[in-house]
């Protein structure tokens, strides 16, 4: 037997409209959702990075593993220069669905306003792809700390050795530079783990950077398209006041024409 109970209506949001606490959310969401993929190309470099440090050669796994670092950098700053561009359109449409709200037109309700373009939050999205290195950097210096003080007690060598190996699995364009230092600078081998954490800038800078010029970009070709329009316009308004007027020899092409038929 058919169910004839009637379906709920889905509720409508009303994104455009957001009170305080919902833009907040909404806005750490729309954040957090477009960290994902510049992390996992820092994460992918970093299994290159990791796989380079096999070569016996010490200069060899610096400089590659450079490579590897500036590699993840430069898709972190692709990516981000798209967030730009798209979040900026963003912006452009909201400011038109509150001028027509403006002007009394219903508008917009489906609007995300916590997509719309706004410096910060390319600092922020890099920030956030560099809170594994914030927590596993924290949490590794400070084991490694515990047992540089203390050299002769197993009790720390465990946490020490799990908190760098997931610093390295998961971060590795982080820690690196500072193992390099350890391993191979003379008279630095004590080098503390907390040095790790100075490479959350590279992700911060790159992703606000990148940011910000992709919204520009996307400004300029805005700016760009509505000249071209305004010309196409004014040579489409001169064409219709022209008076055309004929040649001798395309009056008599005309003539000839008329007569033919």
């Amino acid at each position: 037997m058919l169910n004839e109970a009637p379906k709920k209506p889905k509720k409508s949001v009303d994104y455009a409209h957001p009170n305080g606490w919902q833009l907040f959310w909404r806005t750490q969401r729309e954040c957090w959702r477009r960290m994902v993929t510049p992390y996992l190309m820092y994460l992918f470099m970093s299994l290159l990075l990791l796989a380079c440090q096999a070569i016996p050669n010490m200069w060899a796994q610096i400089v590659l593993g450079i490579a590897c670092i500036a590699g993840g950098a430069f898709y972190n700053g692709h990516l981000c220069y798209q967030y730009g561009k798209l979040h900026y359109g963003a912006l452009v449409a909201g400011d038109l669905h509150r001028r027509n709200e403006a002007a009394g037109i219903a508008s917009g309700g489906d609007h995300h306003v916590e997509r719309e373009y706004s410096p910060w939050k390319g600092f922020y999205i890099g920030l956030l792809v560099g809170v594994p290195v914030l927590v596993l950097g924290c949490l590794a210096g400070g084991f490694y700390d515990v047992l540089a003080g203390n050299p002769e007690d197993s009790l720390s060598i465990l946490p020490s050795a799990y908190a760098a190996l997931a610093l390295v699995m998961f971060a590795a364009w982080a820690i690196m530079p500072a193992l390099w230092i350890r391993n191979y600078v003379p008279g630095m081998t004590g080098v503390s783990l907390y040095w790790s954490l100075i490479m959350i800038v590279l992700p911060v800078v790159v992703s606000g950077i990148f940011y910000i010029l992709g919204a520009h970009a996307e400004r300029r070709s805005r700016l760009a398209d509505a000249e071209r329009e305004r010309r196409l316009a004014e040579a489409r308004e001169q064409a219709l006041h022209e008076v055309h007027v004929q040649t001798e020899e395309q009056r008599k092409k005309t003539l000839q024409s008329k007569r033919k038929k």
